[in-house]
């Protein structure tokens, strides 16, 4: 299978660092219903402190989009769920 586009659902401490880690080699959409959270990140700003201000833009630069739309996911062949757990 080849891969073309990868979702990750959820943006926290597990999440973020994993889509900006794997942004370096592949697309990543990075998912979460927070609209406050994606703000935020989209600007470049992490409030957990979860990745730097400067990986985090340039992974945004790169080949990482965030959004608060599932309809974006529709492209993804691989999806990665990072949800809390109780």
């Amino acid at each position: 299978m080849k891969i073309n586009k990868i979702a990750i659902i959820g943006l926290g401490y597990v999440g973020l660092p994993l889509a900006v880690s794997l942004s370096k080699s592949f697309k990543i959409y990075g998912f979460d219903i927070n609209k406050d959270r994606i703000k935020d990140l989209k600007t470049g700003f992490d409030s957990t402190k979860e990745t730097t201000q400067v990986d985090l833009k340039r992974a945004l630069s790169n080949n990482f989009k965030i959004t608060s739309d599932k309809n974006e996911l529709s492209a993804c062949n691989i999806f990665i769920v990072t949800v809390p757990t109780p």
